[in-house]
């Protein structure tokens, strides 16, 4: 029985989560405590996988000596980030993640989509980027046989 505890001290001294990268992107996933403390972060590659796992004591003001060493930090909120897109945009959360539990991004809450980076030169107008707009002045300029209304 002693054996049998030696064994499994070290994964009660832990606590963890399975992330997986269901998403066609890249992104980066961030782990906050129940209290939104900073707890890890790490990029994840589409259709991959990773174990995060939080020993406790180890990390930040959670040091060892301090009284937060021995402190519970779940429930996790799981934070998925587009990495390619321009702003970083959220992907996807998930909260209320319990130690042990295989979270996707896909299963998450949010908009679950990445906007592409803009090229350079490009535009946020359709009609602008498809030559339609008059450079000018911004109005639609006449194509030969169209009506514009109003004419």
């Amino acid at each position: 029985m002693r054996f049998l505890f030696f064994l499994l001290s070290p994964l009660l001294a832990c606590a963890g989560v399975h992330l997986i990268n269901d998403s066609p992107y890249t992104l980066r996933v961030v782990i906050q405590g129940y209290d939104g403390t900073y707890l890890g972060e790490m990029i994840i590659q589409p259709q991959h996988l990773s174990d995060w796992s939080d020993s406790f004591g180890t990390m930040g003001r959670y040091g060892p000596g301090t009284k937060q060493g021995n402190m519970s930090r779940v429930p996790y909120t799981i934070l998925w980030y587009c990495l390619e897109s321009e702003e970083g945009d959220e992907y996807s959360i998930c909260t209320g993640v319990a130690t042990g539990s295989t979270v996707t991004a896909q299963g998450c809450s949010g908009r679950r989509m990445c906007k592409p980076k803009k090229k350079p030169g490009t535009s946020n107008n359709p009609q602008e980027s498809e030559g339609l707009l008059d450079e000018n002045n911004g109005f639609p300029v006449q194509e030969q046989g169209s009506i514009l209304p109003g004419q």
